[in-house]
């Protein structure tokens, strides 16, 4: 895993999958559990009907979606069993991980940031496990400044969620690093200019970061 990292100076981290371990299979087997055999039909259904772009882009409520789940589902389930189901796949963040934020933070070198597709329900669930597990009140912590797509109205890959980012934190893209586990989201930065790396399944983090290895 090699990246030139020689001249740059900002660093955009996508979430799940790059900071946060996450495993969509356990939101499916849970659902299954509740009886929602056809999970991955219902899953379906709310891509193409956009509901799962609109509740990350924070066009849709919280009781919206679990109305919706309830409806596509046609069970008849709580709440709490939807949305303990729902975040079934957000597992842990590595403290390897959190402590080489904390590294680049504090660095002189570097501006962080973080851009993620989220939304507001699995947001309080991994923001609980931060406060839990570490102490820290929020992902805001970690970096110059948090963008997450439920608060923006905007998502990845489109155009304008990374325009908007570049542009409100005056960064130039020719210095500016951007990681994420999607192939589509990384050749979307790649379109404006923006240096991108895509972190494949076992890759380590902290590979690209030598400095910091050095330093521990």
């Amino acid at each position: 895993m090699q990246q030139d990292i020689g001249n740059i100076s900002n660093i955009i981290f996508d979430l799940g999958g790059v900071i946060l371990n996450i495993d969509p299979q356990r939101t499916v087997n849970e659902m299954q559990k509740l009886g929602i055999d056809n999970f991955e039909a219902v899953y379906a259904h709310l891509k193409q009907t956009h509901t799962l772009d609109e509740l990350e882009k924070g066009l849709l409520t919280q009781r919206e979606f679990l109305d919706q789940i309830k409806r596509d589902s046609d069970r008849n389930l709580t709440d709490e069993q939807i949305l303990k189901a729902w975040n079934a796949l957000l597992l842990d963040f590595p403290e390897k991980y959190i402590r080489l934020l904390q590294y680049l933070k504090a660095s002189p070198r570097f501006r962080t940031f973080l851009l993620s597709n989220t939304n507001s329900i699995h947001y309080q669930t991994y923001t609980r496990t931060l406060q839990e597990d570490f102490s820290i009140k929020g992902l805001e912590e970690l970096f110059d400044k948090a963008y997450f797509s439920h608060e923006l109205h905007m998502r990845k890959p489109d155009a304008e969620i990374y325009e908007y980012v570049i542009k409100d934190s005056e960064l130039d893209p020719r210095v500016t690093l951007f990681i994420d586990d999607s192939e589509v989201n990384i050749e979307a930065a790649r379109k404006l200019d923006i240096k991108a790396f895509h972190l494949r399944r076992g890759n380590n983090l902290i590979d690209l970061f030598p400095e910091h290895s050095r330093a521990r």
